[in-house]
């Protein structure tokens, strides 16, 4: 479980300004976590202790910007050929219930749009709205990090992002993406069921064909293990990328010194 790191109770007791170019703020349903530099501070919307030290001490960083990274509501994606903006809301519907404080990005290779809602307005909450502020959702960096990795110009690539309740699969066919969706598991029989329904629509050789997992982690070693026995498996392991909020649906990978068993 998330824990407040000795790091974190430094920047929360700091009081001279410290000049940094950028802060990053994860945004999840229930709780968000900054991260700039080496230190970093978790909290939820409602804490009335942290919420006011944070806010002070964000204003003494001297950040020219913060970005905040959405994994609060899944995100809506359309092709930027067929996008338009003044259809925003009817893309989200059919992917979440809360249709507020919309924003959207275009990939780097600008071929496709996310539409996805922020939900909670962070720089209200932490006083903040005066700083230079960027939004990005996770699905975004995630397209963005993969197409820059992916190298199969003759078959199928099949990525898949696990977290405790759901999971997330990013298909590329021939280098080019083809298809995106999360779903929500109990265990690790329900998460073979559907890695190989979608498998199988998309015609794959289990031969030929491997799963490439994002992140190797230890808690989820029941679920390579049964992957494993169907299919050659693979991961991308990537140390900026090392630790797993398992306790949301849509998690993060962080920073590897804010986290406790």
């Amino acid at each position: 479980m998330w824990a407040l790191a000795e790091i974190g109770l430094q920047f929360l007791m700091q009081k001279t300004k410290i000049k940094i170019s950028k802060a990053s703020i994860y945004q999840f349903e229930s709780f968000f976590h900054l991260n700039f530099l080496n230190e970093s501070i978790s909290s939820s919307y409602t804490d009335k202790v942290k919420l006011p030290e944070i806010s002070k001490n964000i204003k003494n960083l001297s950040v020219d910007s913060v970005e905040v990274i959405h994994y609060n509501s899944a995100p809506s994606i359309i092709p930027v050929k067929f996008y338009d903006r003044d259809f925003r809301s009817k893309y989200l519907e059919t992917n979440t219930n809360s249709i507020k404080n919309i924003g959207e990005n275009v990939s780097a290779d600008q071929k496709i749009t996310v539409v996805y809602s922020k939900n909670k307005d962070l720089s209200k909450i932490l006083g903040i709205d005066k700083l230079t502020i960027t939004h990005v959702n996770h699905f975004t960096q995630l397209y963005d990090y993969l197409n820059g990795v992916v190298n199969n110009p003759d078959g199928l690539s099949f990525f898949i992002k696990l977290s405790s309740g759901s999971f997330e699969i990013m298909i590329f066919n021939k280098n080019e993406f083809v298809f995106f969706n999360t779903f929500d598991i109990v265990d690790e029989n329900e998460f073979l069921y559907y890695t190989f329904f979608v498998l199988k629509n998309f015609q794959s050789s289990i031969k030929k064909d491997k799963i490439i997992f994002i992140g190797k982690h230890e808690i989820l070693d029941e679920y390579y293990n049964l992957a494993s026995k169907y299919s050659r498996i693979d991961f991308i392991e990537d140390d900026a990328h090392s630790i797993i909020n398992f306790e949301e649906k849509f998690f993060s990978v962080i920073n590897a010194n804010n986290i406790r068993d």
